[in-house]
Parts: C-alpha cells; sequence; structure tokens
C-alpha cells in the first residue's frame, strides 16, 4: 500500500512544525484521497473546514494545533489536538494508521500484501510476473505500457493465502460478504466475464426445461441465452414501449395484471394457467439501456405472488441506492416477507460504478423464503457459477469489485453520485440554455414552470422532474401508469430533430442520432450510443465540469455546422475520404435529409416500436433451445430476409446496440421484424459509412456489388 500523507492547514505550519515522518500537503493540494489524516488551526474548524471534511464520507482522523482539549471537545468529528507534546504525535500516527488499516477491503488488502512478499513462484500464469514479456521488445512495451503491478497481481490460485475465488474461502469470501452489507443483499457474488454471464448463473440455476418465465421482451440477449436456449424455459413475453425517438421504454402497465398473465399462460401451457405460482422466474430490465427505471415495489407487489424468483436485471443500473431520487428503484432496499419472491439483482460494476470492463456481480436477497421449497440454495447457485467461470480468474477483476464495494460504503458512495447527478442536471441546463435543436430528454415544465429554471438542488431531490407522467406527450411512451417509471438522472439522454414530440409523427426535416454521434467521435467525444434521434451519454462519478463543458460546446457547433449547412468533407472527414465518391459535393444537411427520408419511407420509428408490442411478437413454432439444436446439428440455411417471410430462425437477431433480439430462436420471420430488417438493408446501400452493427443477421454481396441480409433458417421450417 501506498503510505498516505499528512494534510495540514497553511494556518498550522508558522506556529506548529509537524513531527512526522510522513509527506505533509496543504489543504489547498489535496482532494484527501491521499492522506490519512489532517491537522487544522483553532480558526479553521470556524470557517467549515469540518463540514467539507465530513462531507467527503471519508471519516479522515481531525487533529486541531495549538488548543485545548475544553476547545475541541465539542467539536464533531475532532479526534485530538496537537500542542508539540510528542504523545500527541503518537496520537496522530496512531490515528493515520489505524485509518490506513481500515481503508482497503478485504481481498485487495490481502492481494497487496501477498505481492508485496514477492514469491518466487513456479505456477501460472506463466509470464511470472511480466519477467517472460520482458524477454522480448514487444513483451516490453507491453509490460512498460500497463505497469509493474498488474502483472505481479495476476497470478493463480496455487497458493491459498488469497483464498478460492470458485467455491468463495478466505478473503474472497470475505470480500463478497463485505459486498453484500454495502448493496443491503443477503449474498454477493463476484463475476468475471460480465453480466451476460451473471444472467445466465442465475437462470442456469433456477430454470429447466418447461418452467416458465415471464419475461420482459426489453431483455438483454443474455437472459435468452441463459433462461431459454440452455435451460430450455418457456417463455411468456412482456410487451414494451418504444418511443418515437428510438428511445427504449419499459413494460406497459397492462401487462402486471394478474388477469393478463393467466391468459397469457393459458396461451402457452393451460394446464399451469390456474397455478397459484406458475412462474419459476420473472426476468425484468430493471433499467433499459435507455434510462427508463422501474419503481420496484410496484413490480414486486403486483407479480411476486405469481413468482418464485423476480431477477432483476440491472446492468445499467447497479447505483440506485445511493441517489434519493431513486430510492423507490432497488429491491435490495424492499422490506419482504415469506410471501413474496426470492429476488436476484445482476450489476455490471464496469459499465457505471466503478470496476474494469466485464466486472459483474451477483446479489442475492432470499432469506426471507429460506426453508420454503422454491428456495435456490446456496450449493445449487454455486454450481451454476462454476459453469461460467474461470477456473483462471484476473485477480485484478476480483479486486475492482471489491474496491467498488469500499467506495460505496457510507457517506462517501452518496456523496459521489449526489455530485454526479448534480453535474448531470447542470448539463441539462447549459443544453437548454445554449442548444435549439439538440435537446435533453426530461419534462418541458413542471407545474408550469420551466425545467431549467428550478433550482438544482429541488431537481436533484424532487421525482417530479424525472417522472414519465402518463399521456404526457413529451415522452412519446404510451401505455405507462402514475408512478410506474421515472427517468434515470445518470443517463443524458438527448434528442435531435426529426420528430414533433406532441404528435409523435416525423417533421420534414430531422438530424438522425448517427450523424451526430459521428461527429462527436471525430471531434474525440465517444457517446454510449444512439438510435434514430436519440443519443445517451453515460454519467458516472468520474464526470467533471470541464468534461460537461466541452460536451456542451461540441453540442453547440454541430448545431452551428447545421444551419450554416456545412460541408460533409469538413464536418464528417473520416466518413467523407472513406466514401467520397457516395458523397462528393455533399453539405451536412443533405445528409441529414436523405437519412431522414429513408426512415420516414419505412417508418422505421413505427417498426421499431410495433416488434415489441404483443399484436406483431413473432409466432413461436419452435421452442428457442429445439431451433438452438438444429443450428449446432447443422439443420439450416442461409435465406435472404427478402425472401424469409414464414421461415423459423435458427438465430437471434438483432442490432447492437441495444443488444435486444427482434426475433427469437424458433420463432417465424416476417411482419415488422422483417420490414425493420429491409430498412436496415436499404441503408446499408444508400448511405455507406453509417452501417449498425448487426448480429445472427449477414451482410452479402450479389454481382452487382449490392449489399443484402441473410439470416439462418431451419431446413424445412
Amino acid at each position: 500500500m501506498t503510505p498516505l500523507k499528512i494534510a495540514a492547514s497553511a494556518a498550522v505550519a508558522p506556529s506548529l512544525t509537524l513531527n512526522t515522518a510522513r509527506d505533509v500537503v496543504t489543504l489547498d493540494n489535496t482532494d484527501f484521497t491521499d492522506v490519512a489524516a489532517v491537522v487544522v488551526s483553532l480558526a479553521d474548524t470556524r470557517s467549515g473546514v469540518l463540514a467539507l471534511l465530513r462531507h467527503t464520507g471519508f471519516n479522515l482522523p481531525v487533529f486541531v494545533a495549538n488548543a485545548f482539549e475544553e476547545e475541541v471537545m465539542h467539536l464533531p468529528g475532532v479526534s485530538g489536538e496537537l500542542n508539540g507534546e510528542p504523545q500527541e504525535w503518537m496520537a496522530l500516527e496512531a490515528a493515520a494508521q489505524a485509518y490506513e488499516a481500515e481503508l482497503l477491503p478485504p481481498f485487495f488488502e490481502t492481494l497487496t500484501r501477498y505481492v508485496d512478499m514477492q514469491n518466487s513462484t513456479f505456477a501460472c500464469p506463466g509470464h511470472q510476473g511480466g519477467a517472460f514479456f520482458k524477454k522480448h521488445p514487444a513483451g516490453k512495451q507491453f509490460y512498460d505500457f500497463y505497469g509493474e503491478n498488474v502483472f505481479r497481481s495476476d497470478m493463480c490460485n496455487a497458493d491459498v493465502k488469497l483464498g478460492d475465488l470458485l467455491i468463495h474461502e478466505g478473503s474472497a469470501k470475505d470480500a463478497q460478504k463485505y459486498a453484500a452489507k454495502v448493496f443491503n443483499a443477503d449474498k454477493t457474488y463476484f463475476v468475471l466475464n460480465g453480466t451476460s454471464s451473471a444472467n445466465k448463473v442465475v437462470t442456469n440455476a433456477l430454470l429447466t426445461r418447461g418452467d416458465l418465465v415471464l419475461f420482459d421482451r426489453n431483455n438483454h440477449k443474455s437472459n435468452h441465452h441463459g433462461a431459454l436456449i440452455q435451460a430450455g424455459a418457456t417463455p411468456v413475453y412482456l410487451e414494451a414501449a418504444r418511443n418515437p425517438f428510438g428511445f427504449i421504454g419499459g413494460i406497459d402497465a397492462h401487462c402486471f395484471d394478474e388477469a393478463y398473465l393467466r391468459e397469457q399462460i393459458a396461451a402457452v401451457d393451460p394446464q399451469r394457467a390456474e397455478e397459484a405460482r406458475p412462474f419459476r422466474l420473472a426476468i425484468i430490465q430493471l433499467g433499459t439501456y435507455d434510462g427508463t427505471v422501474y419503481n420496484a415495489r410496484q413490480v414486486v407487489d403486483r407479480i411476486g405472488h405469481l413468482c418464485d424468483y423476480i431477477l432483476f436485471d440491472s446492468a445499467w443500473l447497479g447505483y440506485e441506492q445511493f441517489i434519493p431520487l431513486m430510492e423507490g428503484c432497488s429491491p435490495l432496499t424492499l422490506e419482504l416477507n415469506e410471501n413474496d419472491p426470492g429476488i436476484f439483482v445482476t450489476q455490471s460494476v464496469h459499465k457505471q460504478l466503478a470496476g474494469f470492463s466485464q466486472t459483474s456481480q451477483i446479489h442475492k436477497k432470499d432469506n426471507h423464503i429460506r426453508g420454503q421449497r422454491r428456495f435456490c440454495p446456496h450449493k445449487r447457485l454455486n454450481n451454476a457459477f462454476m459453469l461460467h467461470a474461470s477456473t483462471s480468474p484476473f485477480y485484478p477483476l476480483f479486486a475492482a469489485l471489491d474496491i467498488n464495494a469500499r467506495m460505496h460504503q457510507g457517506e462517501a458512495g452518496r456523496r459521489m453520485w449526489d455530485e454526479c447527478v448534480t453535474l448531470g442536471i447542470e448539463a441539462r441546463k447549459a443544453i437548454l440554455d445554449r442548444c435549439e435543436m439538440i435537446l435533453p430528454f426530461v419534462p418541458e415544465t413542471v407545474e408550469g414552470q420551466r425545467w431549467q429554471d428550478a433550482p438544482t438542488e429541488t431537481i436533484a431531490r424532487d421525482l417530479r422532474y424525472f417522472s414519465f407522467e402518463p399521456q404526457a406527450k413529451w415522452h412519446g411512451f404510451a401505455g405507462y401508469a402514475r408512478d410506474q417509471y421515472r427517468v434515470d438522472p445518470c443517463k443524458l439522454l438527448l434528442t435531435t430533430p426529426g420528430i414533433d414530440a406532441a404528435s409523435g409523427e416525423y417533421s420534414d426535416f430531422g438530424i438522425p442520432a448517427t450523424i451526430l454521434a459521428n461527429y462527436l467521435r471525430e471531434n474525440g467525444i465517444v457517446p454510449e450510443k444512439c438510435d434514430l434521434n436519440s443519443i445517451l451519454f453515460l454519467l458516472t462519478p468520474a464526470e467533471s465540469p470541464e468534461k460537461m463543458a466541452n460536451l456542451v460546446a461540441m453540442l453547440v457547433q454541430f448545431e452551428q455546422h447545421v444551419k450554416e449547412d456545412a460541408p460533409l468533407a469538413e464536418v464528417l472527414p473520416t466518413i467523407y475520404r472513406k466514401n467520397a465518391q457516395r458523397y462528393a459535393g455533399y453539405t451536412l444537411r443533405r445528409l441529414c435529409q436523405e437519412m431522414h427520408d429513408l426512415y420516414v419511407s419505412h417508418n422505421v420509428k413505427d417498426l421499431q416500436r410495433l416488434m415489441f408490442r404483443a399484436a406483431e411478437f413473432p409466432p413461436v413454432r419452435v421452442n428457442p433451445q429445439d431451433a438452438h439444436q438444429a443450428y449446432i446439428r447443422g439443420e439450416v440455411e442461409l435465406v435472404p430476409i427478402a425472401e424469409a417471410a414464414g421461415r423459423v430462425a435458427a438465430e437471434g437477431a438483432l442490432p447492437y446496440p441495444p443488444g435486444v433480439l427482434c426475433v427469437v430462436p424458433g420463432e417465424v420471420w416476417g411482419g415488422a421484424v422483417q420490414r425493420y430488417f429491409l430498412a436496415l438493408e436499404e441503408g446499408l446501400n444508400l448511405l455507406p459509412g453509417f452501417s449498425p452493427e448487426l448480429q445472427g443477421v449477414y451482410t452479402e454481396e450479389d454481382d452487382q456489388g449490392q449489399k443484402y441480409l441473410v439470416a439462418n433458417m431451419i431446413v424445412g421450417r
């Protein structure tokens, strides 16, 4: 561990020399992440310094210099006084050491001590702390780029001092217990290959062939893989909303009615329709990719009595417990009893929490049903866990999950997210003030007052500023109930011109968001994703006012290019250079108009919406597991999408992002799904440089150089 410093007020130095072997920094030169104790003057205690230190949430020990005990004993958060006596310096150092001892969480603390031992190893991995890499110039560059410690901390489980990550022993177990406490779970499991695997662990532990699974049609493809293809469960799909801008919304309110659900069960398994708890599992996206967040209490109250368990896929959340505005969103803070469902929550720590890519965690909250037949014990869940876990885990990933929990403990976690929410509100206000075309996805007014005119601290505490009120024109989502959904304040969602928000109809001119996204990337700003007339930026405590100001300035600059109808070669030079013949002489507005007209000609916004409506769900001909097995056996043929009507899909098909299947293996191609992919096919030929990533659908080229899409269909079906 890097020794921490002492932070001292400048007012202390003239009258007291700090007797410490530690480096000393002034209060003005630290953000308090690199110090183990703070020394201030008595005058400092009256000027707000103590409040500032409390606000950090770090619980740093504080000493007051040149003060008597009776002067500081009433001050909150003060550990003692310093007047130059030897025992006082000992107390300062003891407090600093105690702070350091409590700072690191269980696994990372053990890992750092183990690395410092510098053991001689003849075990995996073969690079032996990076020594192998340093034997070659390329390897040396690799080693130098990442730094020594990432190689020294990459080790195997041959030495038991670090515990066991697969059967959860030692410091690894302690780390997961620590995280469970921070996140209000009964048990927590760290997953090192993403929430795609975390979802498969949960679904494989709970579902078998023939079980009914209540299935959000918005679910990420990993849930289809785990629940339907691997486990073979039978889905009962819930229709979900898309709005004209292309944002992914939530499940319709009527889908949570018991009578409606029993009707849906009767259509797929009539004998189960009257069972008290017909669903082994419900899988719900707690927060959609585009920031529609559920009221978790409402979900549990309405469907919980029908389900053994509910899996809340929270890949795009994880921070809701730490934000007062989102208090009702977290399933992990609910009071539950023996009649409620068991709860699983999966979180992609790497998305908006503090983790390396692929870090994820499973939270299990089901002690309230322990002893019941439906309860999933640890051994069963861990059996599924080991099906999907590597026996050679990368310890830095596990350590990052451990550190993430420590960072979110107590007031520090709440403070960081409060600052993030505040920064996001200020950014939205700046965009509303400076932009005319690109707009934040929030209500235009609240109680007759413009959104941006309310004080930031009010917006950060009042749910009305982020609520989807039913039938409100600004959001364009249909089928919502009151208090069912809210906008995630940590998803900066923007809309681009092209849609009349009041009517939901296309306007004459539009700016497809992919053009804005490409412009931003050309200028060093990377959005998370875009779709139709919407664009998403993820906000975390990593953001800064300077970073947000740069984004706003770039949005303003883009709008200026649109107003001036700048040459495309200047606005999107990379795309223009790669497709110079196609876009010769184009201006920015001309490109925008052609792409907008393509959307209009196919009514793409409606196709997106219809794909997730029950009336347009593709008919199911084959169980998804059986369809996948036919694919593995090679009982498939590639068929052009233009000729796919009536054919049974062997593979799931989707654009990525967002990774939501439009057609599931075993379903019949046709209707809105087929028309949607044919619209994408036309875009491939008409607008090179803007091709989406497609999975389960493949691009081929005919003799004339025209691109067309094909997909695998089951032979004879």
